[in-house]
């Protein structure tokens, strides 16, 4: 059984070893000391409210963040993508579908970088600017970077993952304290959490299953609520810097 383990996680991890990450140190994405800058994946989602209530927790605060959005949800909930932009929220591209971005071959990650872009861009009513781009499962290739690179795409990294779109609303406490410790011993940065998990076709497959399981993130914006008072009381700067500081040129 062991061997059959390791097997099937050499299988999974062998194409990563010649990909390039989005993770990144504070200080070689240039970010300030003490300055906290939030992203959030896979969205929008109406599941439970949580893009429209994670949105609410936003403005309570004045804060604004980075949205890396699935082409197919984005035009599912085209609504919230503008109030995203309405509100002064940067806006990504996660590609349009939800599957991991290294295993794709390079046309297929082009049309899906590119019909990505189109579907936020149609949801928005004008042209993504500045076109930024976080790849879905935060690994792609050099041949990928070239192409995200030739059709005018930044990429955006992060140095705060907890990953948390692998876990329930039941580990609210311990996102919170990961989020807190991770962002306190880089110093600040960017925080990747999910306020989706992939397309909402399957988001609400998955719900059906398992209404309580990892596809369900409602719990996010309330989780929020405790991640950004903890940051302040540290004396943590909660606000969008420079897009110089979290695009990769």
């Amino acid at each position: 059984m062991r061997n059959k383990f390791l097997l099937w996680l050499f299988i999974f991890l062998f194409p990563l070893c010649s990909c390039k990450t989005i993770n990144h140190s504070r200080a070689e994405l240039n970010i300030p000391p003490s300055v906290v800058f939030f992203s959030f994946d896979d969205g929008p989602n109406v599941h439970g409210d949580t893009t429209a209530r994670l949105l609410d927790v936003l403005k309570k605060y004045n804060i604004k963040a980075m949205f890396c959005l699935l082409g197919e949800n984005a035009e599912q909930y085209p609504d919230l993508v503008r109030r995203m932009y309405d509100e002064g929220h940067y806006i990504a591209n996660h590609g349009y579908s939800g599957k991991w971005a290294s295993g794709m071959k390079p046309e297929q990650f082009r049309n899906n970088l590119v019909r990505g872009g189109e579907a936020i861009s149609s949801a928005l009513g004008h042209e993504m600017y500045p076109k930024l781009y976080r790849p879905h499962g935060g690994f792609y290739t050099s041949a990928q970077e070239k192409i995200i690179h030739d059709e005018g795409y930044k990429l955006v990294f992060s140095n705060v993952r907890v990953y948390d779109a692998v876990v329930d609303g039941t580990k609210q406490g311990k996102v919170v304290k990961q989020v807190v410790r991770k962002v306190e011993k880089q110093g600040g940065g960017i925080v990747l959490l999910h306020d989706a998990r992939d397309s909402y076709v399957l988001l609400a497959e998955e719900l059906a299953k398992k209404p309580l399981g990892v596809f369900d993130r409602s719990w996010i914006p309330d989780t929020m609520e405790k991640i950004i008072p903890a940051l302040l009381d540290k004396g943590f700067i909660l606000h969008s810097p420079s897009i110089l500081t979290v695009a990769e040129y």
